[in-house]
């Protein structure tokens, strides 16, 4: 699957801390939800990529981020870098 450039709609990624144990959990969520393949949004800075190939139109929700915080300590952290510098607007439960 690659990315839908008929679709130019805004994509919502909901990300619940309680749900997500590993990094390759969100990587996953980002793929699906940003018409990818997963190997295509493998680490941060291919999502960096696929968020510049979406521009502005990836809102992100994070519930339950205290948890997602400590389950994913300072890749968290990172993860926020990058969704802002790739500028995803973002919600935190």
């Amino acid at each position: 699957m690659s990315l839908n450039f008929k679709t130019r709609s805004a994509a919502k990624i909901i990300i619940d801390g309680a749900k997500i144990r590993r990094k390759d959990q969100i990587f996953a969520l980002f793929a699906a939800a940003l018409n990818f393949e997963p190997e295509y949004v493998a680490n941060l800075d291919a999502l960096y990529d696929a968020l510049g190939e979406r521009g502005e139109r990836v809102f992100v929700i994070i519930k339950r981020g205290g948890i997602l915080k400590l389950r994913l300590g300072k890749f968290y952290d990172i993860l926020l870098e990058v969704l802002r510098s790739g500028k995803a607007k973002i919600l935190i439960l």
